[in-house]
């Protein structure tokens, strides 16, 4: 409903995108049966995003494998990453800025955003955790991303 205010425990909940990054084609039932897994272990699991390393930038793989060099990148890997909606709303910003009039005309595509959104939540540079095992994925996300608890 418009105009209710968050209580404190919603605005401070911490969500998080996991991001499956696979070498081949991912079967849509092995898709849906990690984000199963994923979204069943924990309730801070805000997005899911699915890509194959070959529509990814290299350059974002270059940057994990130098974050994360324990994780084997010839293989499926999950990233996960803060949702940051401050983030989100800056990047859709600079967007509505460089495409003014179709901004004005109202006519920048959906996909356009959820690009924009896309580059917020799978930025190499703000990956938390990053690993082939999906259990390990799960039992980090439990412990709504401390370290600690893995």
């Amino acid at each position: 409903m418009f105009g209710r205010k968050k209580t404190k425990e919603e605005s401070s909940k911490t969500y998080f995108n996991v991001g499956i990054i696979s070498v081949n084609e991912l079967d849509d039932d092995q898709y849906e049966a990690w984000t199963d897994v994923l979204m069943d272990v924990a309730e801070n699991v805000g997005s899911t995003t699915s890509l194959m390393q070959a529509d990814w930038e290299e350059e974002q793989l270059k940057i994990l494998k130098k974050r994360f060099p324990e994780v084997e990148m010839n293989e499926t890997f999950f990233m996960i990453n803060e949702i940051i909606h401050e983030d989100i709303k800056n990047e859709i910003r600079l967007l509505e800025q460089k495409y003014k009039w179709k901004k004005f005309f109202n006519t920048i595509p959906l996909t356009d955003y959820i690009d924009a959104e896309d580059r917020i939540v799978m930025d190499a540079n703000k990956t938390l955790f990053c690993t082939n095992d999906v259990q390990e994925a799960a039992e980090f996300l439990k412990g709504e991303g401390r370290i600690e608890d893995i």
